[in-house]
């Protein structure tokens, strides 16, 4: 699965194809049905419509004109649960099968011929307990989904029934052309913006009051872990005294104002006359206002209210169910943007992080649910590369500082940077002495040999760098290690101070080898040796006496690369 940058990017993308002025349903489908498909890996992707009982195909990325027309005549019947469109839709919540010649629920074998899938996920398309359709993927090898595909999917499903809504509610409102070219205008935003939903909220306010004729608007975000709710956004006729009102934070929501009852009922509330409902009592705000109808639209999150959008007249007149819906199309298109700018903070914060002991790709590769774990600790194969330089001591007793650190600046910059060129992850620096391994935490395959093509690199650029130095009367070698084996790896360190590191026998070995390791040497292992010695010349030097180590450990030379 690609990384957080490729996630943003797509959802930005549909984003986009949503906030078109030509507003197209299918185009968002088929947008979302192929970003998700290409994120997971998946061969085929389909999103299905539910129309009555059955589900038919509204679209789908990869599948041959064969399938496709099997697709269009045969639709799923919402009591055929051996297929998991069905069983999605019938449970509401996520299917995955690892292998369907393996489940022996499924059924719908004829489609399997066809498609050739293996591995399959449904993830449904719900909007207040209701059913819309279901987003399948497929994969034509038994590789299950993993998790965090499972929520990118969810996500993409979220943005469908959006979609959905958005287009059931163009259709309703077709004859208001400002609402669209309101509400592309927010989603407009929306796909602009990052961390920060000012600026979406500032547009969506402005547009609600506009659009509903009202006089004042705002919006309100509400924490549910301290029941505090405050004002974040405000257009309208209010008073600065009103405003200076409204926010205050207010704790634990009650019936007493709009906004508490809001998000207790978790829905749409409408006062036609606030001076006649023996419940308000926000008598403050009222006089400072001077509003009389007012109604309060909840901003849903999974069900759960975060935030509630508020406008209100001056005169009596009640808002009908029109400029409810219209409100309704604003609330969640502020929960998108609040949950994109969630997204992008939690990938900032993390990726801010982990850049402080790991390369700026490697961060963003931790910074996903994946990566939360490899920093809690795990186990892998690895190789493990050590190199110092030999006659370092002798120069540094001998030269000024500014020499020695010179020379230090030089030589890490060069190392570092093969290291990173070969997809090697820096462990530390200490001195002259360098630490780095290979397959993890991304997973490469052929890292063994890819560790000694880099070795390679590292003694080939010290050339370089040496013939300058001895110029200058600096007399330096360099000698490099390299061991295979598992070793755990993970966050080790405190708060503000933290290593991403390796720990095992591997790593040791590849300490005592670059120790060991006579200027020009790369010195490895027999097991690294075993892996790599179809495609580099090597040499069978001496024993090495590790501690530790019941028996001496047999040691190779790299000369270089097998014409």
């Amino acid at each position: 699965m690609e990384g957080p940058t490729a996630r943003l990017t797509a959802m930005a993308e549909v984003l986009q194809i949503m906030s078109g002025t030509s507003f197209e349903l299918k185009a968002v489908l088929e947008a979302v049905v192929d970003r998700a498909s290409r994120l997971c890996r998946a061969e085929a992707g389909f999103i299905y419509r539910l129309d009555g009982e059955w589900y038919r195909l509204d679209v789908a990325y990869n599948i041959s004109p064969e399938f496709r027309a099997f697709t269009e005549r045969t639709p799923i019947h919402i009591d055929n649960l051996g297929t998991v469109t069905a069983r999605a839709g019938h449970e509401r919540r996520t299917i995955r099968i690892a292998d369907v010649l393996q489940d022996p629920g499924y059924t719908h074998l004829e489609a399997q011929r066809l498609g050739k899938g293996r591995a399959m996920i449904g993830v449904p398309l719900v909007r207040d307990q209701s059913v819309l359709g279901v987003i399948a993927l497929w994969r034509t090898q038994p590789e299950p989904f993993t998790d965090d595909e499972v929520q990118l999917v969810s996500i993409f499903a979220d943005q469908v029934v959006i979609a959905i809504e958005q287009a059931r509610h163009t259709r309703e409102l077709a004859d208001t052309l400002e609402q669209q070219t309101a509400s592309g205008e927010v989603l407009r935003i929306i796909s602009r913006s990052t961390a920060d939903v000012s600026p979406v909220f500032e547009a969506l306010i402005k547009s609600a009051v506009r659009l509903c004729a009202a006089d004042h608007g705002g919006i309100v975000r509400f924490d549910p872990k301290t029941h505090q709710h405050i004002w974040t956004a405000d257009y309208g006729v209010g008073s600065e005294e009103y405003r200076e009102i409204v926010r205050r934070p207010i704790y634990y929501p009650s019936r007493d104002t709009l906004v508490g009852r809001t998000i207790m009922e978790g829905a749409p509330v409408r006062i036609d006359d606030v001076l006649l409902d023996p419940e308000y009592r926000f008598a403050e705000a009222q006089q400072k206002g001077g509003f009389r109808s007012i109604v309060g639209v909840p901003l849903l999150r999974d069900g759960f209210p975060i935030g509630v959008i508020v406008v209100w007249r001056l005169s009596v007149t009640p808002f009908t169910d029109r400029e409810v819906r219209i409100l309704t199309t604003f609330a969640e298109q502020a929960v998108v943007a609040v949950e994109n700018a969630r997204l992008v903070r939690a990938l900032q914060r993390q990726t801010e992080e982990l850049s402080r002991y790991v390369t700026p790709q490697v961060a963003t590769l931790l910074a996903s649910e994946e990566g939360e774990q490899l920093l809690v600790g795990h186990r892998r194969e690895i190789t493990a590369l050590f190199c110092d330089l030999r006659g370092f001591t002798a120069f540094s007793e001998t030269a000024e500082p500014e020499e020695v650190f010179g020379v230090l600046r030089e030589y890490q910059a060069g190392m570092g940077k093969e290291i990173a060129d070969h997809g090697g992850t820096l462990e530390h620096l200490a001195g002259d002495g360098i630490m780095a391994f290979f397959n993890d935490p991304v997973i490469s395959a052929g890292y063994e040999a890819q560790t000694i093509r880099c070795a390679l690199a590292m003694r080939d650029r010290f050339h370089q760098l040496a013939s300058g130095w001895r110029r200058r009367g600096y007399e330096l070698d360099l000698g490099i290690g390299a061991a295979l084996g598992y070793a755990t790896l993970g966050r080790v360190g405190y708060e503000g101070h933290y290593q991403y590191n390796a720990i095992g026998n591997v790593v040791i070995l590849a300490f005592r080898l670059s120790a060991e390791a006579r200027g020009n040497e790369i010195l490895i292992t027999q097991r690294l040796h075993a892996a790599v010695e179809d495609l580099f010349r090597v040499e069978p030097v001496r024993d090495i006496a590790v501690k530790g180590f019941s028996r001496p450990v047999p040691t190779y030379n790299v000369v270089g690369l097998k014409t």
